[in-house]
């Protein structure tokens, strides 16, 4: 209520809008058409959205985990990813530990390169203009590529998967790689675990604490810096893990880092800086609209006979689109707020 006895409005809390509403009929309307015409190619595509899509929260989380607690815009956090994709190579080819070793190997080795970045280089800009620490993170990205280019050569690379995650499953309409399920599998263990560890350990309410009053937090002796330097070993050690995944399925290249770390911002900025349940959606749903909309509109061309719906490229457009269409209905992102990770 205000001082004159009006209640305000929350226009968040209201009731879905009737375009809302007709959008929403519409999409439903598409993709029932898409799997009608093409189910097994649907299912491919749905399952194959989805496993990018959290790929992209993997390393979503870590970038918006740094962002939100040091306010430093990582632009390395690109790298930490594909130094966890060459990493496995190293692991499995160079090394011949089991992949099974790689789940945990390659995001700790990762993860103790963040902390030496994060101490000799981010620590010194953190009160700095926000330009400072985004060119000196920029400087690290183009470091760590050179490194890996010396030491893995510049050709893209693979790697062998257990036999067990070698093979497919069959579900009716179409089969699907063990694969791409076990990256579902691990990617929501992820999820769930950095959800409990900020949201329900002492851990996590004392870095909490310490984003919104850091002086408070350390006069009743929190360790603020300490903590910092384990949620970014986290973060990178994330980002390392989502590489493992990303390339033990495809493979790795130069590239991939510079690819994922522009996605992983335009998923950060569509589910709302700090917070990590937005980080999530925008991350399914980026993934789902990039690997669908091309089967869509292919199915709905096919049908009409109009071929101009049929738009070539249209998939790498999708996470542009999308964030478009959010910050135009919402600025701050679909679960933008205030705070960390509120």
């Amino acid at each position: 209520m205000d001082g004159i006895g009006i209640q305000t409005v929350d226009r968040d809390a209201l009731p879905i809008s009737p375009g809302e509403l007709v959008t929403s009929l519409v999409l439903f309307v598409l993709l029932a058409h898409a799997f009608a015409v093409r189910p097994g190619l649907f299912v491919d595509q749905l399952v194959g959205g989805l496993v990018y899509g959290l790929i992209l929260v993997l390393v979503a989380l870590g970038l918006s985990i740094i962002l939100g607690l040091l306010g430093v815009v990582n632009f390395a956090h690109g790298a930490f990813f594909m130094m966890g994709a060459y990493l496995t190579f190293q692991v499995l080819n160079v090394w011949g530990l089991p992949f099974w070793a790689t789940l945990f190997v390659v995001p700790v080795v990762v993860g103790l390169v963040g902390i030496v970045i994060e101490r000799g280089v981010l620590q010194f800009v953190y009160d700095e203009d926000p330009l400072i620490g985004l060119l000196a993170t920029f400087g690290i990205a183009l470091m760590i590529d050179e490194a890996t280019r010396a030491i893995w050569g510049g050709s893209p690379l693979s790697v062998t998967t257990p036999q067990i995650l070698d093979s497919s499953i069959g579900i009716g309409v179409t089969t699907i790689a063990r694969m791409r399920l076990f990256s579902v599998l691990v990617s929501v263990v992820v999820i769930v675990a950095v959800y409990l560890l900020i949201e329900r350990t002492d851990f996590g309410l004392s870095v909490r604490a310490g984003v919104l009053d850091r002086e408070m937090a350390e006069f009743v002796g929190v360790n603020i810096p300490l903590r910092f330097v384990v949620m970014f070993f986290i973060g990178a050690a994330i980002a390392g893990l989502g590489g493992v995944l990303r390339g033990a399925e495809l493979g790795m290249d130069l590239g991939m880092g510079n690819q994922f770390i522009i996605l992983a911002f335009v998923v950060v900025v569509v589910g709302g800086v700090g917070s990590l349940f937005g980080s999530v959606v925008s991350g399914i749903l980026i993934g789902e609209a990039t690997f669908l909309t091309p089967l869509v509109l292919r199915t709905l061309s096919e049908t009409t006979n109009v071929e101009a719906l049929n738009v070539s490229g249209i998939g790498g457009l999708m996470p542009f689109l999308v964030m478009i269409v959010v910050l135009l209905v919402r600025p701050r992102g679909l679960f933008g707020q205030e705070g960390f990770m509120e």
